[in-house]
């Protein structure tokens, strides 16, 4: 008998009210912004400066090709965000959700990612390569060509996602189900697949990377 694997992933903790102000009202708070809601607009780049958001909602607002390395958000709600080509190296999210967002390209490198998760978000291109993840889920979302090199999985769950071409090259798949996401083809190296999940047709694309002749008769 199978065991359903129990999902740990904490959600945020976020309050009833927020306070509305505008993304350059973040300036005047002197790096630390808590309990407020962002509506419409665009954030500038943190240029070098520590940030760090605690208990926010952004919808609607663009990141796009802005430099965020560092910055720190807890308890964080992004709703129909464009993340597009930014950087999120070495970023903190915990306690965070993406949702209906456009990742394209963006670099979350050597980000430290715990009970996090990515909804329905367009996110070809997107780098997280050495980041490290823990209690985080893709659902629903398109992550072609995305960079998971080197990472480090704790767990990491993939629902309903589009994979074809992603690279997980030197990251360890134990325990990391796949089975109902979509792909043709990913780059895994081949000793750190041993108990990832598949389905059966993945099972035989695996087989072919292994050099076996598979008759599917």
């Amino acid at each position: 008998m199978s065991v359903k694997k129990v999902d740990r992933r904490q959600q945020p903790k976020l309050s009833i009210e927020h306070e509305m102000i505008r993304t350059s009202d973040i300036w005047a708070r002197e790096g630390y912004i808590d309990k407020v809601r962002f509506e419409g607009g665009i954030m500038e780049s943190a240029k070098g400066e520590r940030l760090s958001f605690d208990d926010c909602i952004f919808k609607d607002i663009s990141f796009a090709g802005g430099d965020f390395t560092a910055v720190e958000f807890v308890d964080v709600r992004f709703e129909t965000c464009d993340f597009s080509n930014c950087n999120f190296q070495n970023a903190t999210f915990h306690r965070c959700e993406i949702i209906n967002s456009k990742l394209t390209g963006a670099d979350f490198a050597n980000a430290n990612i715990g009970h996090t998760l990515f909804s329905a978000i367009e996110g070809r291109y997107t780098n997280f390569s050495f980041s490290s993840m823990k209690e985080t889920e893709f659902l629903e979302s398109n992550l072609v060509d995305a960079e998971f090199y080197e990472c480090t999985f704790k767990p990491v769950r993939f629902k309903k996602c589009k994979l074809d071409n992603s690279n997980f090259t030197e990251t360890d798949l134990a325990g990391i189900d796949l089975s109902n996401s979509m792909y043709d083809r990913i780059e895994v190296t081949l000793p750190k697949i041993a108990g990832c999940i598949v389905s059966k047709d993945q099972a035989i694309g695996f087989a072919r990377v292994l050099g076996l002749s598979v008759n599917e008769e």
